[in-house]
């Protein structure tokens, strides 16, 4: 493909690893442009809405690809990423933004620390749409509760795309329960075991890997990329009509733990801890590894779980020994939890690495 014909690049974000770069035709654009404005109207953004597009950097798929796609759609792009937390809530407010997109990270960024940056609640800013991705969380009811009533909004829509194939691809209807595939049009999905690399069939509760074929790109096509993305199938049929199957993306392969040969996902873990301990512990977490990399454990996975409230050391010795015993319960894995205090795991403006290694 000549460079003549090539009218924008994108880049993956660069959060796993070195970013990748990827090329676009006038055509490829159209078609991304199509893909990602359906995504958005599955979400539930229409042509009224004042949209404050909250990722910091055009070049990756969630950036220039969104606020293009957010254009063709028809609805008022204010991008408000890439700013001081103070400009950009001022930015949101000063415009009456409707609705709001960025990663789940970042939303709960903002909501903890609106009050204290700008003197009032994030419920305050008015407005009524927000969509979250870019990483595991809004799936989570916990994480979705946390958001919802930080930013008093009951439209929480959950989506995600890939930069090698398409930026948006998949979003949440009205419905809920897991997010529809936007991209029928452009792009060809399939459902793999990632150990066998077996086709999976689409059926409600089944897991695989999304495998994908773009039928029609120019630049950099791909023919059965596999995509790392872990996911559930959560329904095969949908009161609105749509007839795609909805899924739960619930980690990458290349976020995937072993304890003495048992699989996990980090989010897994903290989906487990959410459920049945959501009364003292809150969702921000982060298990220790060793060194850069580092994916085995044989000895019990070191985590750090905040509070959600100041405990007693009593309660905080009984918690941790009945939330070791739901994951062991749960996984079939050991951790060696602690409980730590409110506000003692740093908050990010992008997106939470929930392995992180200790600092020498």
């Amino acid at each position: 493909m000549p460079t003549s014909e090539i009218v924008q690049t994108v880049s993956s974000s660069g959060t796993s690893g070195r970013s990748v770069h990827y090329a676009l035709t006038a055509s490829d654009h159209a078609k991304w442009n199509d893909g990602i404005a359906n995504m958005f109207f599955t979400a539930g953004i229409r042509p009224t809405d004042v949209i404050a597009h909250l990722t910091r950097l055009p070049m990756v798929g969630g950036g220039l690809p969104y606020a293009d796609g957010l254009r063709k759609l028809g609805a008022t792009v204010v991008w408000a990423g890439g700013m001081s937390t103070e400009r950009t809530l001022e930015t949101i407010k000063t415009l009456q933004a409707t609705a709001l997109t960025a990663t789940v990270s970042f939303e709960v960024y903002l909501a903890e620390h609106c009050r204290e940056v700008m003197g009032y609640p994030p419920s305050s800013l008015g407005l009524e749409k927000l969509i979250g991705g870019g990483e595991p969380g809004m799936g989570q009811p916990e994480i979705r509760s946390q958001i919802s009533e930080a930013w008093g909004v009951t439209h929480l829509r959950e989506a995600m795309g890939l930069s090698d194939v398409m930026a948006g691809m998949w979003a949440e209807c009205g419905q809920g329960n897991g997010m529809h595939f936007c991209a029928q049009r452009h792009v060809a999905i399939e459902l793999i075991d990632p150990d066998t690399q077996d086709q999976v069939p689409w059926a409600e509760g089944a897991t695989g890997e999304v495998l994908y074929t773009t039928f029609s790109r120019e630049a950099t096509p791909v023919l059965r990329f596999r995509s790392g993305d872990i996911v559930v199938v959560t329904e095969t049929s949908c009161a609105c009509s749509r007839t795609s199957p909805k899924i739960r993306c619930i980690g990458r392969s290349d976020d995937m733990l072993i304890y003495k040969a048992m699989n996990v996902f980090p989010s897994a873990i903290r989906d487990v801890i959410l459920d049945e301990h959501s009364d003292h512990l809150s969702p921000h977490m982060r298990i220790w590894a060793e060194e850069v990399g580092q994916v085995k454990f044989d000895h019990p996975i070191p985590l750090e779980v905040e509070a959600n409230m100041d405990l007693e050391e009593t309660m905080v010795q009984a918690l941790s020994g009945r939330v070791e015993a739901t994951v062991r319960e749960r996984l079939g894995i050991r951790v060696a939890l602690t409980v730590v205090a409110p506000g003692t795991i740093p908050r990010t403006d992008y997106k939470t690495a929930l392995v992180q290694v200790r600092d020498s």
